[in-house]
């Protein structure tokens, strides 16, 4: 599968879910920095306490079971890195690619624990389009999307309300035939140098941390249907499934995703809570 890290000013991570928080602390970063790596360098510079460190918006047809999601069609992930020092930041392109794989192969994993089935938005299956073709529907599909998150970060109460929808020209993807949602992985964070971490420990200043965003479009329709947002405690770049993996099987759970709230369910009796 695709993984993506892109840095462009305009097609860039200040589009991605999760932007307009780093458009709030964006004040605490030094003037200069390009906007193209705001969406990484400022997700957690002058977080708030308060800031939730897990959060899940969801259709009620989907957590009510009214919709049932027992497939999946995997569009290309992405993820944004920046490595924060002492005298500024810099993008990290081939560390953002290989983490963007990392946190696919995370969601991946606990959807197929929960019972839902897998497919590549890349995959021909047996549509006779070709890898052009459909590389074209991906990118129209991903364009949307950016716009569509840009209201989302805003107001993703209103997912819950029908509020927001891709088109139903997702459709033409060969996977949303045999797929109820398309998944859309995202990933943003960044990294403090040892020099730079000392400083803002004195002073104030960045932090590392990161975001993941796994948003759920209907497959057929293009209707957003739920939004995850994780922020983690731990390591995120070398251990992320102990820095996102509980959070998000609890909010798949919470969601209503395949078999995720049964299998909660059963952990809890068997955990004796």
């Amino acid at each position: 599968m695709i993984a993506g890290a892109d840095f462009n000013a305009v097609d860039g991570p200040q589009n991605a879910p999760g932007s307009n928080l780093l458009r709030k602390g964006a004040h605490c970063m030094r003037p200069g920095l390009s906007v193209s790596l705001a969406l990484a360098a400022a997700l957690f510079v002058c977080a708030s306490a308060a800031t939730a460190r897990a959060s899940a918006y969801v259709q009620h047809k989907v957590s009510s079971g009214k919709f049932p999601i027992h497939s999946a069609c995997m569009m290309p992930p992405h993820g944004y890195l920046t490595r924060i020092g002492v005298k500024g930041a810099e993008g990290m392109t081939a560390e953002s690619a290989t983490w963007a794989a990392a946190l696919e192969a995370l969601v991946e994993s606990h959807l197929r624990s929960d019972g839902i089935g897998l497919t590549s938005a890349t995959n021909r299956l047996s549509s006779g389009a070709s890898d052009d073709e459909i590389r074209g529907v991906i990118l129209e599909a991903e364009q949307k999307f950016r716009t569509v998150s840009s209201l989302m970060d805003k107001k993703p109460g209103k997912i819950a309300k029908s509020a927001y929808t891709l088109t139903d020209e997702v459709g033409m993807l060969p996977c949303s035939g045999t797929s109820d949602i398309l998944v859309f992985v995202q990933g943003a964070g960044q990294v403090v140098t040892g020099g730079r971490a000392a400083m803002s420990l004195l002073i104030g200043g960045p932090v590392a941390g990161a975001v993941l965003l796994v948003t759920m479009a209907d497959a057929k329709t293009g209707e957003i249907l739920g939004l995850i947002r994780i922020r983690p405690d731990d390591d995120f770049l070398l251990k992320p499934e102990a820095a996102f993996g509980e959070r998000l099987n609890n909010e798949l759970a919470t969601m209503n995703i395949g078999s995720a709230r049964k299998n909660a369910e059963k952990s809890a009796q068997a955990s004796g809570h």
